[in-house]
């Protein structure tokens, strides 16, 4: 295979050709943007929602600022986490991604909170994040905090291993509106824009795009192609000295495609449409000194829908008649292609509280109240809405009165309506050895509360009235509630040590971590019992599936981050990540087959003992910029995969070139143009099934600033 994929260059630099008579006759030059001067502040509120700096914080963070988001090959969000130390990203197919923290995973993570500017965008029908349905894109960002372990405390139980808050281009600040443009593989052809304006009554800032592709062209002439409009608003105002209101609203809508990508007599890869919309309004409010009294209500909906099964389908599927297959359809309706769909509603209300008691110590507390409601007959086994409510008091106190030593003490208490009440607590302490280094240490236990699916996942196949008496009354028993399941428990140990070289430019954080998970939340068959054998004697299975307590695990492990970033010349960047884990445990999968035993399924495969990645990055005179990013996996078996027939995924290098370069047009507007290579050397690999592929991509990317 070639060095670069020469056809592939060709079609996506023709966009070249058309855009370099606009730049020909400018000069380019370098400009300082405010970023230049912001992105060197240590400052995060995503551990303990106070601002601390990262060697005052309780857990490991890490920051991707916009400098590393416009240095990395990155085209979507997930594609950025791979620059996370201990962190997976991994393409389900073309336009479907997951991201997972210490694996243990399959293509819905569920250990792990996302948000977006502090709004939860966590889909409690899928216990995942639907990243290809989120109302924003990379080109939205202005950096993303990850916590790095537990964080429970402030976020509540999804920030059950980590949690990601991706933090949007602010209305206050002075970046420019810009238009960009990207085309290449799959036939790619997006386009995004966003304005910022000042007005006498406030800030506001408007992005959109429409974004599409043809997808990968898989066996049986099967393709998973991918569409979405999006549009997000944020305003901000200040009516008085002591309040400002900001209002957030954004809207998505659009296709892609979901299901397993495995070779099947019937394809497995379905269409699926989705429409998102969500409304937040903030209010906070500065009492007397640094007090801040902050109140939040968010709403958010999400219809993910897809085309009914015909009876050709069924018949095909289940062996029986097209005639008998469309009254099983009638009984059981809807019946769609794809269970991967539903109906997601969800109201997050929240009321916090900052104080400054003395100079060395700030304390914050709350209370959040979450209302969530799905509705789809295949995850649920209803027609109807199925509720869940959660309220949580959290609080975090930080005291630094000790010479060189600053304490984090917290807990939260949680309710849900499905779940017993639980207490999360963490106690760190952070000792300055000196101004250049700090060692950081954590304990902490934490509780996932079941999610809404895994509360209430159910599907029967019933049998239509009048082939009652030849199947009974269920066909098939295929996933039924547990009434029982209680919440996933960690105990975790954390060690780091952060080192500054000032005059170096340069970092280091080293985090050292164990964690154990008991009563951990899987999937797990059971005989049918005698009841259930009498409604459904025709059953084809003969057993059932059922979320259980029945997985425990722990790991063990290191990680770090070097970091070099110079404002001097060439502006040269370079980030090292790497994460060690050893994993050992298992999950029961119960009586697997109709066994009449337990069948166990060890852990120790299930988590990629090795990650790494590289991204180092230059400028040129004449603003081009050359950046270079290399990515390792070592082998996982994702808990997707069968225990015995599948193999695991076979560990993978890849390597990511991207050239930009910059014509500055007039003082206010510039011009950039990108080339993207993912995967230069053009190894195709595996991250996921194994038919998903991961050939050389490239793609052309143009910028108009003003």
């Amino acid at each position: 295979m070639s060095f670069v994929n020469i056809r592939r260059l060709i079609n996506n630099l023709s966009v070249a050709f058309i855009l370099c008579p606009l730049a020909s006759f400018c000069a380019a030059q370098n400009a300082l943007s405010e970023l230049d001067y912001l992105n060197d502040l240590p400052v995060t509120f995503s551990a303990t929602r106070l601002p601390q700096t990262l060697s005052e914080a309780p857990a490991s963070i890490t920051i991707i600022d916009r400098r590393m988001i416009e240095a990395s090959s990155a085209t979507t969000i997930p594609e950025l986490f791979r620059l996370v130390p201990g962190m997976q990203s991994y393409h389900i197919a073309t336009n479907a991604s997951a991201v997972a923290y210490h694996g243990m995973s399959d293509k819905f993570p569920p250990r792990m909170e996302v948000m977006i500017n502090g709004r939860s965008v966590y889909l409690p029908l899928f216990s995942a994040v639907s990243w290809e349905t989120l109302p924003i894109t990379i080109a939205d960002i202005e950096r993303v905090e990850i916590i790095r372990g537990t964080n429970t405390v402030t976020q509540g139980s999804n920030a059950f291993l980590g949690a990601i808050n991706i933090i949007t281009h602010s209305p206050l600040s002075e970046r420019t509106s810009f238009v960009r443009y990207t085309q290449g593989e799959f036939n790619t052809r997006n386009i995004q824009a966003e304005h910022n304006q000042k007005t006498s009554y406030g800030h506001y800032r408007v992005s959109g795009g429409l974004l599409g592709n043809d997808g990968y062209t898989f066996p049986y002439d099967a393709q998973d192609p991918y569409f979405k409009r999006y549009f997000s608003f944020e305003s901000t105002i200040s009516p008085t000295l002591l309040d400002t209101i900001s209002i957030d609203l954004g809207y998505s809508e659009g296709y892609s495609s979901v299901g397993d990508v495995k070779p099947a007599p019937d394809w497995n890869f379905k269409r699926r449409e989705f429409e998102t919309n969500y409304q937040r309004l903030n209010w906070s409010h500065s009492l007397n000194g640094s007090n801040e009294l902050k109140v939040s209500y968010a709403h958010s909906v999400n219809d993910l829908s897809a085309r009914l099964l015909t009876a050709a389908e069924a018949a095909k599927l289940t062996g029986l008649p097209t005639s008998i297959a469309q009254e099983f359809l009638d009984t059981n309706a809807p019946f769609l292609i794809t269970g991967e769909t539903g109906n997601i509603e969800q109201h997050d209300f929240e009321i916090t509280l900052k104080q400054h008691p003395a100079f060395d110590s700030q304390i914050v507390s709350g209370i959040a109240f979450r209302a969530e409601s799905a509705k789809s007959r295949q995850l649920l086994g209803t027609n109807e809405w199925v509720k869940k409510e959660s309220t949580r008091l959290f609080t975090n106190w930080e005291y630094s009165g000790f010479t060189n030593w600053t304490l984090n003490t917290g807990a939260l208490l949680e309710h849900a309506t499905d779940s017993a009440t639980r207490v999360s607590p963490r106690i760190a302490a952070n000792y300055q050895l000196s101004a250049q280094s700090t060692l950081r240490s954590s304990v902490s236990r934490a509780y996932r509360m079941p999610s809404l699916l895994e509360a209430n996942f159910e599907n029967i196949i019933y049998v239509p009235a009048p082939y009652t008496s030849l199947f009974g009354d269920v066909y098939d028993y295929d996933f039924l509630a547990n009434d029982n399941l209680s919440p996933e428990k960690l105990d975790s140990i954390d060690l780091g040590l952060m080192l500054s070289w000032p005059a170096l430019h340069s970092q280091l954080d080293t985090r050292i971590f164990y964690e154990q998970i008991e009563d951990g939340i899987t999937t797990s068959y059971q005989l049918l019992d005698a009841s259930m054998i009498n409604s459904a004697p025709k059953d084809p299975h003969g057993v059932y599936r059922s979320y259980m307590n029945r997985a425990q695990w722990s790991n063990k492990g290191v990680e770090f981050q070097y970091k070099y970033q110079s404002e001097g010349i060439f502006k040269p960047l370079l980030i090292v990540n790497y994460g060690y884990i050893d994993s050992n445990g298992y999950r029961n999968d119960g009586n697997q087959n109709g066994s009449s035993t337990d069948v166990f399924d060890r852990l120790e495969t299930r988590n990629p003992m090795h990650t790494a990645s590289l991204l180092a990055s230059i400028t040129l005179p004449d603003s081009l910029q050359l950046s270079l990013s290399h990515y390792y996996l070592s082998s996982v078996r994702w808990q997707e995969a069968v225990k015995d027939s599948d193999p695991p995924n076979s560990p993978y290098h890849r390597t990511d070139l991207k050239i930009s370069k910059a014509f500055r047009l007039s003082p206010q507007n510039e011009l950039s143009i990108a080339l993207i290579v993912q995967n230069l050397l053009d190894k195709p690999y595996s991250e996921f099934y194994a038919e998903n592929m991961f050939e050389q991509r490239t793609y052309l990317q143009a910028q108009l600033s003003f």
